[in-house]
């Protein structure tokens, strides 16, 4: 847990336009999900555009916690067991992939230099 050293009061992250070396980052992962999703309903695998699609507003609207949650759910799909990798075509996979993997460099480079609970408690 963060200790405040603001007497008691805890400080809220910036709004997210005022961070663009991680808003950039974030909407380009908005996008690249957004068509994700496309591919996978085209290709008839909508499993995955389910998961994926609630997380393109966070990504492009919200703070930079929500961020760091989509982004992180993104990531996610690429598990072991089951792969969102496995339902799109190989170009398309490693585009998502690295575009989440852009995001989360973005905002741990960002939480490096502001602090370690810039973008929120939990990771």
């Amino acid at each position: 847990m963060a200790v405040p050293t603001n007497g008691g009061k805890r400080h809220s992250p910036p709004p997210r336009h005022q961070v663009p070396e991680v808003d950039a980052p974030a909407l380009g992962l908005a996008r690249q999900v957004r068509s994700s999703v496309a591919a996978l309903r085209a290709g008839g695998r909508p499993r995955w555009a389910d998961v994926l699609e609630p997380l393109i507003e966070p990504l492009q609207d919200g703070d930079l916690r929500a961020v760091r949650l989509a982004a992180n759910r993104v990531r996610a799909a690429f598990g072991v067991g089951e792969s969102i990798a496995e339902d799109l075509e190989e170009a398309e996979g490693r585009a998502l992939r690295d575009a989440a993997d852009a995001t989360l460099r973005a905002l741990a480079r960002y939480e490096a230099r502001v602090g370690r609970h810039a973008v929120g408690e939990g990771r």
